[in-house]
């Protein structure tokens, strides 16, 4: 089992944007939704609020980062 790593987290509608970059980057990787995920179980009431990550394996994690760090850029300026 490869080692993943977490490169954003945030609300579910800004890690699909951060998803969709990585991927058109190509970056292979995928969304934990820790909220919805914790519903679907039973674990916690649905009003409380846990974060959606972006995870990437660990061999993507470097390169994950500078495009990130790019992108947020970009958006501010």
């Amino acid at each position: 089992m490869q080692d993943t790593y977490e490169v954003f987290a945030g609300s579910t509608v800004d890690a699909g944007f951060v998803k969709k970059h990585l991927e058109e980057k190509g970056v292979e990787c995928f969304v934990e939704n820790l909220k919805d995920e914790s519903i679907t179980a039973s674990w916690t009431p649905s009003n409380d609020i846990i974060g959606t990550k972006v995870m990437v394996f660990s061999q993507d994690f470097v390169k994950a980062r500078k495009i990130l760090k790019d992108y947020f850029n970009s958006r501010d300026n």
